[in-house]
């Protein structure tokens, strides 16, 4: 009870005893000693008797509220057993995603390692194959074409082929497109692939980039290459994303192909209808063509940027570049050989306008990522690489330790085609 509450009820059970104190003397029942005696046990009589009643109210007033606080604990450990069977629920269903993740993984990467498998293992996919299959429909296909040798051609000279041998492939659609992963790392695990051109001579023999690129270069037809590039990588990226919409393809372009201005409007007008693709489909080039590219070749970069696709550059031999520029220019991935970054490394060269030793060699990649550029090494063909480049914390790796560049079957370009709009 509030204090003034307490003095009141004081004053009140002294009165009392003095009014029977009084009492008892006047009406003669006891002496006048022995009455305020009496009236003193009557006071504390009182008091034990209210401090009897209070501790009754408190008791009472304790056991409401633990009553109530044994309520809300109910209520509470209702509502944590209700959480908590949510939790295993949804642990339940993490780990049900995690296995199916996990098979679907499995399943795809069998798939994706099939196309690597040697000319004795099986290339021709079963005819009932379920939709949801569709990529190892595909990528069964992708297997060395039983026609092609693999040897070089004999007309290939110091120097490279003549211009008409290359016409000449491209007149008779000799034109093959090989593809190399590109996986993560540290777990290997195939996320993007690499388009090469591939030309035949009349024998069926394989004409190398080296030899062809220079003479279809001077002779205007590097725009004729790439649309058949392009075309390529982008049919078999639209029937690679039915089942994995992470699978990219990255397609080299050459910078002449961006500013002839006869190629472009056609190439830009068949890529916009294709701007569903652009997160799987990006457009590479060699860092001295990116840095040496016109202004009209940097203007068209930016209008296939505004349809959302990217560029990768590649051939990198000076790492101290302007990453601001290449977030600018929209690249966002960028090709090292393995060896070539251990090097800048161990010899502490500036790297993106650092000074030498400026930035330790684990933090690399990440300053790239801060600009949106990923750094993938390539080249890569031993172990002892592998082991450098993942305590440089890249997140990419290619080369032939992780799979050659496979031809795709010719059943599977007979199945895409080539509209005749896009080749002149």
């Amino acid at each position: 009870m509030p204090r003034a509450t307490d003095i009141l009820v004081v004053i009140t059970y002294a009165l009392v005893a003095v009014v029977a104190a009084l009492a008892f003397e006047r009406f003669g029942l006891m002496s006048t000693g022995l009455a305020w005696l009496m009236g003193a046990m009557v006071f504390l009589l009182a008091g034990q008797v209210h401090s009897a009643a209070a501790r009754v109210e408190e008791r009472a007033k304790y056991e409401n509220e633990l009553h109530e606080m044994r309520a809300a604990n109910m209520s509470l450990l209702d509502e944590l057993e209700g959480l908590s069977g949510r939790v295993e629920q949804l642990q339940s269903e993490v780990h049900d995603t995690h296995e199916i993740a996990q098979r679907t993984e499995a399943v795809l990467q069998d798939q994706i390692e099939r196309h690597w498998v040697d000319e004795k293992a099986p290339t021709v996919p079963q005819a009932n194959l379920a939709e949801e299959n569709v990529i190892a429909e595909l990528i069964a296909k992708l297997e060395k074409a039983g026609t092609h040798s693999g040897e070089l051609s004999p007309n290939i000279k110091r120097g490279g082929v003549d211009a008409d041998v290359v016409q000449e492939a491209l007149d008779e659609n000799r034109v093959d497109l090989y593809l190399q992963p590109i996986v993560t790392l540290p777990q290997r695990r195939t996320y993007f692939y690499e388009g090469f051109t591939r030309l035949r001579d009349h024998e069926g023999k394989i004409i190398p980039p080296g030899a062809f690129l220079s003479a279809a270069e001077e002779a205007g037809l590097i725009t004729e290459v790439d649309n058949l590039l392009l075309f390529r990588c982008v049919q078999i990226v639209r029937r690679l994303t039915k089942s994995d919409r992470r699978i990219g393809i990255f397609c080299n372009i050459s910078p002449r192909s961006l500013q002839d201005e006869t190629f472009f409007p056609d190439f830009l007008e068949f890529l916009r209808r294709q701007s569903d693709l652009a997160g799987s489909l990006i457009f590479e080039m060699p860092q001295s063509a990116f840095l040496n590219r016109s202004a009209i070749a940097a203007r068209n970069m930016s209008r296939l940027a505004d349809f959302g696709f990217r560029f990768s550059i590649d051939q990198v031999t000076n790492l101290n570049v302007d990453l601001a520029e290449l977030q600018r220019a929209s690249v966002r991935f960028m090709k090292v050989g393995g060896e070539r970054l251990i090097e800048a490394t161990r010899k502490a060269e500036p790297i993106a306008g650092r000074e030498p030793g400026a930035i330790a060699p684990e933090d690399i990649a990440g300053l790239f990522a801060r600009y949106s550029v990923d750094l993938i090494a390539e080249k890569i063909e031993t172990e002892g690489t592998v082991v450098e480049i993942l305590d440089l914390d890249v997140a990419y790796g290619q080369g032939h330790l992780f799979g050659e560049p496979r031809p795709v079957r010719e059943d599977v370009m007979a199945e895409t085609g080539v509209p005749a709009r896009m080749v002149s």
